[in-house]
């Protein structure tokens, strides 16, 4: 019965809780700029890691997220700033996208092709 999930936290189909949020790897490949319209049409967007090791997901292979750099200043699609303490330095590119391998922040051109990573808030049953 849906009463004994009261107050569940869930995603919406083909999405996966992870943490307090829901990530969805595209099944497509695309440029960084494809990846974010591509969240944004499924009102999410490309993911944001608040902490090191926040799991999205595993992926073996590069998959675009929230992260990128324009005049050599790296920061996120929601306009959080990228915290260097938490995640190390990344490469100062003029204009750069940011990719997640198996956990590991790394950068690429952003007109790169990799699937991405979409994020949006879980919702809950009321009671």
């Amino acid at each position: 019965s849906s009463s004994a999930c009261a107050g569940c936290t869930l995603c919406p189909q083909d999405w996966q809780l992870h943490g307090e949020r829901c990530y969805r790897l595209s099944n497509e490949k695309g440029s960084w700029s494809q990846g974010k319209k591509g969240c944004e049409n499924q009102n999410s967007q490309l993911a944001v890691l608040r902490e090191k090791k926040e799991k999205t997901g595993r992926s073996t292979q590069p998959v675009w997220i929230g992260l990128m750099s324009s005049d050599k200043k790296w920061s996120w699609v929601d306009n959080t700033s990228f915290n260097t303490k938490m995640f190390g330095t990344l490469q100062e590119m003029a204009k750069g996208c940011g990719t997640l391998k198996d956990e590991v922040l790394e950068v690429d051109i952003c007109d790169g092709e990799h699937e991405w990573v979409c994020q949006k808030d879980p919702f809950q049953l009321s009671p």
